[in-house]
């Protein structure tokens, strides 16, 4: 039957699947496709294109700014260390703030102004916080000054140094005098004996 002709279906064409071929579908799919691929870039690329764009310098201080930083979904670590979505999203924020070439100060003051003074591991060296600076140095003085005022105390003090003169106009009562201190020590070293 070589030149049969196929029979005429009216009415609405069947749906082919795609794996079987349909055009419609197969279309259809493609676009789904790029546009997944389009999501994940969006998601996924940033992330990667800043970690490559990022000099040796950038990525050390990346590293740097994630230690000063406190993870924001549970506050009790820092996030280098923390292993969170929350922490991945700030390090990555960290990244293209470097990547726009934002310095260390502008991407510490917008992480203070997103999340407040409780980001920051340690507290900025300003205002009251300064106190949490200087306290222990001034601790550290007082202390060791109370140990020097205690030690003097507890030594006795410094012994008072009286002057003797060397040469007597009177060397007869000079040795009179330490002839009776001798007599006086016999008598005192006699009775222990006794």
């Amino acid at each position: 039957m070589v030149g049969a002709s196929r029979p005429m279906i009216h009415g609405p064409s069947p749906v082919i699947p795609a794996w079987a071929g349909g055009s419609r579908s197969v279309g259809a799919a493609v676009v789904f496709l790029v546009v997944l691929a389009a999501l994940l870039m969006a998601v996924s690329g940033p992330a990667m294109a800043a970690d490559g764009d990022l000099t040796p310098e950038q990525q050390k201080l990346a590293a740097q700014i994630d230690g000063k930083l406190i993870a924001p979904c549970c506050w009790t670590q820092t996030v280098a260390v923390h292993d969170s979505q929350k922490a991945e999203e700030v390090k990555m924020q960290v990244r293209l703030l470097l990547a726009q070439g934002k310095e260390e100060s502008e991407i510490m003051d917008i992480f203070v102004a997103q999340y407040g003074e409780q980001i920051l591991a340690a507290p900025r060296a300003g205002g009251f916080n300064l106190l949490a600076y200087l306290l222990p140095f001034a601790a550290l003085v007082v202390g060791l000054g109370g140990i020097a005022v205690l030690a003097g105390r507890w030594r006795g003090g410094r012994p008072v140094m009286v002057p003797v003169s060397t040469s007597s106009p009177d060397t007869a009562s000079g040795n009179d005098a330490a002839a009776d201190l001798r007599r006086r020590l016999e008598e005192d070293l006699s009775h222990f004996d006794s």
